[in-house]
């Protein structure tokens, strides 16, 4: 049984698609690279929605490393228009099909890695948007929207919200900062095609997302609660909780980011996100009431606190992402909500 498999993400899913004007992908090509992970797998399973219900006939080219994983989840709607394209973001990208329309998604996304494999998150970033950038130009691609991250942010001192064009500071000193650091500077990368070869591009700059399509490895504290949340085991917090931060649905983040992709302005960054704010405390306790779990505080160990994201305020304007015409869909609470209950449904 797949997350597809689950009525309840269905029907989130078809919430979403009717939400959106895609008319602009009707007979079009898509290359999703990053396709098997939490945010970018979401996209798929929008777009094969999206087939279904609006007859869009969008060819869904999901690049990847791992064949048996796309096999475990997609392989029985490879009729539906999506199939696997053999990846890897460190190499010069060749494809033989015709790309209307590219997400990239791929790169290091675990907080516990941007600390023990901090090259690895840097290059698979940044050398992976390189190469795509490089195809794009010499292939004529309509459009390609780069997925970075709210942490190209940094700290601030206000508790105001970051707005795009606003930013605060990174540590250079920290290593912990190889994550934040390979996100700005993929996304200038990215500026800089289309300023000087005229490449088509946008940013996404998702908040921090969750929902069932995340790894069961993956160690970002709103994913490792939802599963335990699923799965009757109570939650342990490792901080404060006070810090806030913009916690958006996967499919919400999904209807978003296929949105800037197509009426986002062209060299612009849109953060992904919904209009409310929640301490990881918050985000904590209704995991907990929904999984009907205790929640406890224990002192973090050292390693642990290495890999702490360093922003007490990560949250994120959504004036920007609200002017192109996207309406959020599902609170956080029923996004959390639904999320512990499809990962139940799926015995995950």
């Amino acid at each position: 049984m797949t997350v597809l498999d689950s009525k309840l993400y269905n029907d989130d899913l078809q919430k979403a698609v009717s939400s959106l004007d895609m008319s602009k992908m009707q007979d079009k090509s898509i290359l999703v690279t990053g396709g098997l992970g939490l945010i970018c797998s979401t996209i798929v399973d929008l777009l094969i929605v999206a087939n279904r219900v609006k007859n869009l006939n969008v060819r869904i080219y999901l690049a990847a490393r791992n064949k048996r994983r796309f096999d475990d989840k997609y392989q029985q709607y490879q009729d539906q228009g999506v199939c696997f394209v053999e990846y890897d973001a460190l190499k010069t990208v060749k494809f033989n099909f015709n790309i209307d329309y590219i997400i990239c998604g791929a790169g290091v996304a675990s907080p516990d890695k941007y600390v023990s494999e901090p090259v690895e998150t840097m290059l698979s970033n940044m050398t992976g948007v390189k190469n795509i950038l490089e195809y794009a130009k010499c292939n004529k691609v309509k459009r390609v929207i780069y997925i970075s991250s709210s942490e190209i942010y940094g700290k601030k001192q206000t508790d105001d919200r970051f707005t795009e064009g606003v930013y605060g500071t990174i540590d250079l000193d920290s290593i912990r900062s190889s994550y934040a650091i390979a996100k700005q500077a993929s996304e200038l990368l990215c500026k800089s095609f289309t300023s000087e070869y005229g490449v088509d591009t946008v940013i996404a700059r998702p908040g921090h997302i969750f929902g069932p399509t995340a790894s069961k490895m993956d160690r970002r504290i709103s994913s490792d609660f939802v599963f335990k949340a699923a799965h009757s085991i109570p939650l342990e917090m490792k901080s404060s909780g006070l810090q806030k931060r913009s916690y958006c649905y996967s499919v919400d983040a999904a209807a978003a980011i296929l949105m800037v992709l197509l009426e986002g302005c062209s060299g612009e960054a849109y953060n992904i996100c919904t209009k409310e704010v929640l301490t990881i405390r918050e985000m904590a306790e209704i995991c907990a009431q929904t999984g009907k779990i205790p929640l406890t505080y224990v002192k973090p160990t050292e390693q642990e606190i290495s890999s702490f994201n360093p922003m007490n305020n990560s949250s994120l304007a959504f004036n920007k992402l609200s002017e192109l015409g996207f309406h959020q869909i599902f609170t956080a609470k029923e996004g959390l909500e639904h999320t512990v209950e499809i990962l139940k449904q799926l015995g995950e």
